[in-house]
């Protein structure tokens, strides 16, 4: 009786502390786990203040920019050392079909080998005119957005609603190691108009 009492005694202890050890484990694993949340809320809002930045030039220049402006703006902004995870900051024209030859020979002004690419059987066109750094980015250049339903639906949901949209998860078209990544959008009208 006094070794099965003991017995007894002993796994009562055990798992009175086991549950005890688990119950505190879980607090600190929620702690924890809410303070990451909030890490990262903290960092995609400064993310979001550098979009509405390069928003709000293009605003102040009346609606859009040119390469040269764009790129003074987002180096200045220092996106490498700020904004650790930011593979670059862009601008992404809407051009309608009937207006892609003349958007072609603007960009072609500056750098005579922009294209937009891949070819997509839709008639709006997203493409990534603009994205700085230029190095390591070269391939998103001329990236037509409107050919994957990820990008292109956070795209138009950004553009009607003139709130900044994430994409779900996707694989950039600069980045080899195929890594997880998304695309965040802050919406800019002609004029600098909502």
């Amino acid at each position: 009786m006094i070794v099965s009492g003991s017995l007894v005694l002993t796994f009562f202890a055990w798992y009175y502390s086991n549950s005890e050890l688990n119950a505190r484990v879980e607090v600190q694993f929620d702690r924890e786990a809410d303070r990451v949340v909030e890490l990262v809320r903290e960092r995609m809002g400064k993310y979001e203040d550098a979009l509405w930045s390069g928003v709000a030039l293009i605003h102040t220049s009346g609606g859009d920019i040119d390469f040269d402006s764009w790129k003074l703006c987002a180096e200045s902004v220092h996106i490498e050392e700020k904004y650790p995870g930011i593979k670059g900051i862009g601008v992404i024209h809407s051009v309608a079909d009937e207006n892609v030859a003349g958007y072609l020979a603007e960009q072609r002004k500056r750098r005579p080998d922009y294209g937009i690419h891949p070819k997509h059987s839709g008639d709006q066109n997203l493409p990534i005119t603009y994205v700085i750094p230029v190095a390591d980015n070269e391939k998103a250049v001329g990236l037509d957005l409107a050919h994957e339903s990820n990008r292109f639906t956070a795209a138009k949901k950004a553009r009607d609603t003139g709130k900044s949209q994430i994409t779900g998860p996707i694989t950039l078209v600069q980045d080899t190691g195929k890594t997880p990544g998304f695309l965040f959008y802050a919406p800019f009208y002609d004029g600098g108009t909502y």
